[in-house]
């Protein structure tokens, strides 16, 4: 009796064993072959699309350490495993804030006690990255700057929130010379003057840092025209510094004192070609759009959400702030003049107030005004400015949306074209009284406060959205690249030859093809996110600018 007990344990150890073989050699077909097809891919893809640049980096911040073998396991995972890519979102961030929490009640934070490293600290990688991991939306850049990219991180089927030459928007100083390079070659190409206006989004700037615009600058500074302007109209330029300095830091306006400093740093302009800090004189827009008398900006905020080609959206919901001072343009108060929420923040501490305010505090939650455009237009309506019911689709959104597409045009000869890489930004506006538009600047990482309850809620929302695009193209990409992958493991698996026989041009024509982001394999952007799409070259002609942008200027 006991010897047929033990028979019959054996048997179902042996059936178990069977299956469990059986599924497993079924789930993982051709698992061999499926790993040397996705090595090269990933080693094919980075060499020829990810073109890294040499940029001075910090220390590896997100405390993860690389390993050489992590694209391999990860992608192999990903592959018999498709619901990881197309229903469920693996991702982390090291940074505190509304976007954390969002990612952490959306979505599976693989990493949840990642925190950042402090420079100069002696606390070294405690983490790894997950083989799950579909979407990392890390603060810092760390993963295009510190890991071996197609090995160590941006796999295959993974999409990444930063573009490793997102500076060229930015940087104060590349952003204004590169409008200025911008507008120079179309100028040369035989455009006519309407198509420059058409191409310019910012307002009339010096580049101290160009020896001929230096000299123009302070040659004018010391003009008879100049001091008379500036008694009429208050002052007429501010000045700002490039490189990583936002939130306020780094703007003067040109008031007398402020002036006169600038030109003894400069000598009149006399050390024009030789002071090589980055630092530009822009004109100063004196007659702002005013909500309450206070001078107001509105920030839009837009994701480059691929390279691969360039595919850029813009969120529908705009944040509208005002400066904290009645504006006055003889005022020398800055507050009366930057809008910016640091400044805002400095001064409510000064008058020992809060900057995370309360709904009902009305005086102080106007500074932050959360509505859409539609209300702005409702007030320019009230006011007689405007008379045309549809001036938000008929004139700002597409002025809005051509000067991000021109932005974007005067730099993208200097982006990684890699469908892995995406980049979050934040485009200031003014708005003048006669209704001119400018962008003031452009931010990448822009802030997300919890300044107003309702604040808080857009960005939440705003953040799903993103992921929700980044998902989009991602599990896109992923489909196509299954058949490609799942044809020639199938071929070399029967026809018992390698790799590199399979690779016919037309075969490399096929993965180049599969890794151009587009929206196919029946995936759409659900109807209530709320980027629209701006810019999108899969699209034909000026259709991919939204017909915003002539033939004859391009």
């Amino acid at each position: 009796m006991f010897g047929k007990v033990i028979v019959l344990i054996v048997s179902i150890l042996s059936l178990l064993l069977t299956y469990n073989f059986i599924r497993t050699s079924l789930v993982y077909k051709n698992k061999q072959e499926v790993d040397q097809i996705l090595s090269y891919l990933n080693k094919y893809l980075t060499q020829t699309y990810f073109a890294p640049v040499a940029i001075k980096t910090q220390y590896n911040s997100i405390l993860v350490r690389p390993e050489a073998d992590y694209c391999k396991r990860s992608d192999l995972y990903k592959f018999y495993h498709p619901d990881i890519v197309m229903k469920d979102t693996y991702t982390f961030r090291e940074a505190r804030g509304v976007i954390r929490e969002t990612l952490r009640s959306s979505y599976y934070d693989c990493i949840p006690q990642m925190t950042y490293k402090l420079k100069n600290t002696q606390y070294l990688p405690r983490h790894v990255l997950p083989v799950q991991l579909t979407l990392p939306f890390t603060y810092y850049d760390q993963l295009v700057h510190k890991f071996q990219v197609g090995q160590e991180s941006l796999c295959l089927f993974q999409k990444y929130n930063h573009l490793i030459t997102r500076h060229v928007l930015s940087h104060k100083d590349n952003l204004m010379n590169n409008q200025y390079l911008y507008l120079d070659s179309l100028k040369k190409s035989g455009v006519d003057q309407d198509c420059i206006n058409n191409a310019t989004f910012i307002p009339k700037t010096y580049r101290l840092f160009n020896k001929q615009d230096c000299e123009e600058f302070f040659t004018y500074l010391d003009s008879a025209e100049y001091k008379s302007v500036i008694e009429r109209d208050g002052p007429q330029f501010i000045t700002k510094v490039g490189l990583e300095v936002h939130r306020g830091r780094g703007i003067k306006v040109l008031f007398p004192d402020e002036t006169r400093i600038l030109q003894d740093t400069y000598k009149h302009g006399k050390r024009c070609g030789i002071d090589k800090s980055l630092l530009v004189a822009q004109k100063y827009i004196g007659n702002p759009m005013l909500f309450n008398d206070h001078k107001i900006e509105f920030r839009v905020y837009w994701v480059l959400a691929s390279t691969n080609p360039i595919i850029a959206y813009a969120y529908d919901k705009t944040l509208i702030r005002r400066c904290i001072a009645t504006f006055d343009k003889f005022s020398l108060d800055k507050e009366a003049h930057v809008c910016n929420t640091a400044v805002v923040q400095s001064t409510l501490q000064k008058k020992g107030s809060d900057l995370y305010m309360r709904e009902d505090n009305s005086d102080e939650s106007e500074l932050y005004i959360d509505w859409k455009l539609d209300y702005l237009q409702d007030l320019l309506l009230k006011q007689g400015k405007i008379k045309d019911t549809k001036w938000l689709q008929n004139y700002l959104y597409p002025t809005i949306d051509r000067m991000i597409i021109h932005a974007i045009r005067s730099t993208q000869q200097k982006f990684n074209r890699d469908s892995r890489l995406a980049e979050f930004f934040a485009a200031d506006f003014i708005l003048t009284d006669d209704l001119q538009i400018y962008i003031m600047e452009m931010n990448y990482n822009p802030q997300t406060l919890k300044t107003t309850l309702a604040r808080e809620k857009q960005h939440a929302k705003m953040t799903q959205d993103m992921i929700e695009i980044q998902n989009a193209y991602l599990r896109s990409k992923y489909l196509r690249f299954r058949k490609i992958i799942t044809k020639l493991a199938s071929r070399m698996n029967k026809e018992k030859r390698p790799l590199d026989q399979l690779l016919t041009n037309k075969t490399i024509d096929e993965i180049n093809s599969a890794y151009v982001d587009k929206l196919d394999q029946g995936i759409e952007i659900s109807e209530g996110n709320l980027f629209r799409l701006v810019m999108d070259e899969n699209l034909p002609g000026t259709k991919k600018y939204k017909d915003l942008i002539q033939q004859k200027c391009i």
